[in-house]
């Protein structure tokens, strides 16, 4: 579907064979994976002639800012549920949120449902036809886009990949990823690393992603089989870190110019390194990193 198609480049590090599919640099302000979702999500929006959407997110989401960008760029109204307390600093993806100028609405967790609900209602009042997107852009269309990804990537290059590496978070993309490199060459092995879920709610999650999006296509539900998703360098959870990943962060940057972040691409890349250093990635191995954007929490946060 989408013809934005991100660069794919080969570095020099750890010995290996070592690409990075660029999709921090999806033409959307702040790159990734979260606006190549939305350009599919936001296109049923649109087929469904709704003209209002409704989503929710965590105060340096990437995705309400994806969601928030080509709202306005594509003229529908736009509310934006935070679940978390109204910060005293603006800053890094909300900062953008207010920029924009969308209704941002703060609660907690346990309100979020409730509060998206209240949200589509006062839209249908406004005489609006609302459309609910889930946290993360988690549904059958954000998996479509990274299944259509995933062979947008393997036509960029003349080998196969043997391993794809990505940050994984609410499940759609590894869903998407893990479906289309199956398709693709059964052999290669997608491996999430968690950012925050772990085991196996994290698992079943991409699991149920994939079952939804091969069953709405009528394929073989074997494609849900293997699916590998690592919580071994969660930290403790969402945007915690230690050391060693900060340092990688750093280390990256100065050997090969990627900019990584430490809530999501720095602990898959600091995943990834442990794989090649322990010997689960074999020597030769044509190695994916998928990067899936993170800039802008980069700058959020208090790495430096």
């Amino acid at each position: 579907m989408s013809l934005l198609i991100t660069p794919l480049i080969k570095v020099k590090y750890l010995g290996l064979n070592l690409f990075i599919k660029r999709d921090d640099l999806y033409p959307i302000s702040g790159g990734g994976n979260k606006g190549r979702k939305l350009a599919y999500i936001l296109q049923k929006c649109l087929n469904d002639n709704c003209n209002a959407v409704v989503t929710c997110g965590g105060e340096q989401s990437n995705h309400v800012r994806a969601t928030a960008i080509r709202c306005k760029e594509l003229g529908l109204a736009c509310t934006i549920v935070i679940h978390a307390p109204k910060p005293k600093v603006i800053e890094g993806n909300l900062k953008l949120l207010h920029i924009l100028g969308v209704k941002i609405v703060f609660c907690s967790m346990s309100d979020v449902s409730n509060v998206m609900d209240a949200e589509m209602a006062m839209h249908r009042q406004q005489g609006l036809t609302p459309f609910y997107i889930w946290g993360g852009g988690h549904c059958i269309e954000g998996t479509n886009a990274y299944v259509d990804a995933a062979f947008e990537a393997q036509n960029q290059s003349t080998v196969p990949f043997d391993y794809v590496f990505h940050a994984s978070g609410t499940g759609a993309t590894q869903a998407g990823l893990h479906v289309g490199f199956k398709q693709i060459n059964s052999a290669t092995q997608v491996v999430g690393i968690s950012v925050a879920r772990e085991n196996p709610r994290g698992t079943e999650a991409i699991t149920g992603s994939v079952l939804d999006y091969v069953k709405h296509h009528g394929l073989n539900e074997s494609l849900r089989d293997d699916v590998i998703f690592d919580d071994n360098f969660t930290c403790g959870g969402y945007e915690k870190n230690n050391i060693e990943q900060l340092n990688t962060i750093k280390k990256v940057a100065e050997q090969t110019g990627i900019i990584l972040d430490p809530t999501y691409t720095g602990k898959a890349w600091y995943g990834m390194e442990q794989y090649i250093n322990s010997g689960k990635v074999k020597t030769g191995s044509n190695v994916l990193f998928w990067h899936t954007g993170g800039l802008l929490n980069l700058m959020a946060s208090k790495f430096i």
